[in-house]
């Protein structure tokens, strides 16, 4: 290849290789002169700014140095405008590949000689001279450039990701709503006037209903009040002396268990024996009550305790014991003597009140009288209405007070006192006679 546009001077002019193609090398050699007027290559030196004496650039088909500036299989533009048009922005020179080898230029012109090996022997002394081969790596994209091509992929595959990838659909545009026109006013509406309402004759009276007769209330029937008569009282004190509802006093010394009162629904027993004090004759030392008004319950006092159905009751003094619907007990120190010969500042008295439909019920005062142990005893005292049939040592409450004596009374009941069974409220039955000995109730 001919380098320059001139003729060399004075001596030989060395080309690497035939004809200049693509992967030729130009060698620039000699020392004498450079680039005349005419661009020519004196004493065969090439000459160009920018570059000594002894260096080769070697042309490089990827952007090498040595391209044209039009060679566009470069970077944009080759090497002669940094690395391509937009060299500067995105693109910059990859670096360059520097090499020696050796030249053989004439006799003369070049500056080592080969004995055997290459020995420097002065500028235009010996006949090879030491090039120095260039050769460009190439263009090498800048880093801020990477990232701008990356956010521009990024940008263009976000509407990808939206729909396919996060099924978020694009954003629907919204219609701006079209205003409507003033829609025109409403023509004007006639309004008939009303015609006059034809009278209409006055309504016909409704016949008068006939009158609904009031239901009369029947009268509620008032509880019956039983067939009671009279009320009065009995009493009965020491060894036993007692006085009769209708007046009749009369005494009973034998030892047993005896009605004091027996009606239809009320049962009032006494239990006679002996004391020390009385000398063998009886006393009252307990009373029982039941019947149908205490509900098949029974109430048992003596001088120093009270049982209801056996279980201790009126334990303090004083007290109170209630059977709601049946009878109330009152223990307390309140009321008269039944015996007015005994110290009333001892006295113990038990107030029972038993319901019986009337509004003083009936009523049993029991005294007692413990000052002598052993000798303790009660006196007894009975406030209540007749009944038809009643019978007893208080009497039969008919108003005769003849026929209340004690033969009389035992003629009636019997001289034996309450039997042995149901009808004793007592646990056990005491024997009224001892055999072989007469009994005192008969006299």
């Amino acid at each position: 290849m001919l380098v320059g546009a001139g003729s060399p001077a004075s001596g030989a002019y060395y080309a690497g290789g035939g004809g200049m193609g693509a992967s030729s090398q130009v060698h620039a050699v000699g020392v004498d002169g450079g680039v005349g007027s005419s661009g020519g290559i004196a004493n065969g030196a090439f000459a160009r700014s920018g570059m000594g004496q002894g260096t080769t650039i070697l042309s490089n088909s990827e952007c090498g140095v040595g391209s044209a500036a039009s060679d566009t299989g470069c970077c944009v533009g080759g090497p002669e405008t940094a690395c391509g048009g937009m060299g500067s922005a995105c693109f910059e020179g990859a670096g360059t590949m520097i090499s020696g080898q050796w030249a053989y230029v004439g006799e003369g012109r070049g500056n080592y000689s080969r004995v055997p090996g290459y020995d420097y022997v002065g500028e235009g002394a010996g006949n090879y001279v030491r090039e120095t081969v260039m050769t460009p790596y190439g263009c090498r994209l800048r880093p801020c450039c990477l990232i701008l091509m990356l956010c521009a992929l990024l940008a263009c595959l976000l509407p990808y990701l939206y729909t396919y990838v996060f099924n978020v659909p694009p954003p629907t545009p919204v219609p701006t709503p079209v205003p409507m026109p003033p829609s025109p006013p409403p023509p004007p509406v006639r309004i008939p006037a009303p015609l006059p309402t034809p009278m209409s004759p006055p309504p016909i009276p409704p016949r008068p209903l006939p009158p609904v007769p009031v239901p009369v209330p029947v009268p509620v029937p008032l509880p019956v009040r039983p067939a009671y008569g009279a009320i009065g009282s009995c009493i009965g004190w020491g060894d036993p002396h007692v006085r009769t509802f209708d007046g009749m006093r009369a005494d009973y010394y034998s030892s047993g268990e005896y009605y004091i009162v027996k009606t239809g629904d009320v049962s009032i027993q006494g239990r006679y024996l002996p004391t020390k004090f009385t000398n063998g004759l009886a006393v009252t030392k307990e009373v029982a009550i039941g019947g149908s008004l205490l509900k098949g319950n029974k109430l048992i006092i003596s001088p120093l305790s009270a049982t209801w159905n056996g279980a201790p009751i009126l334990t303090a003094f004083p007290s109170h014991f209630d059977q709601p619907g049946i009878l109330h007990v009152d223990f307390d120190n309140v009321g008269a003597l039944v015996d007015p010969a005994l110290d009333a500042s001892k006295k113990k008295i038990l107030h029972v009140k038993i319901a019986d439909g009337t509004p003083e019920g009936l009523m049993i005062q029991i005294n007692r009288w413990t000052a002598s142990a052993g000798n303790e005893y009660v006196n007894w005292k009975v406030t209540m209405h007749s009944r038809p049939g009643q019978d007893g040592h208080c009497g039969n409450f008919n108003g005769n007070a003849a026929d209340d004596d004690r033969i009389a009374v035992r003629q009636r009941m019997g001289a034996q006192g309450v039997p042995a069974g149901p009808e004793l409220l007592f646990a056990t039955k005491t024997p009224i006679t001892t055999a072989g000995r007469p009994d005192i109730n008969n006299c």
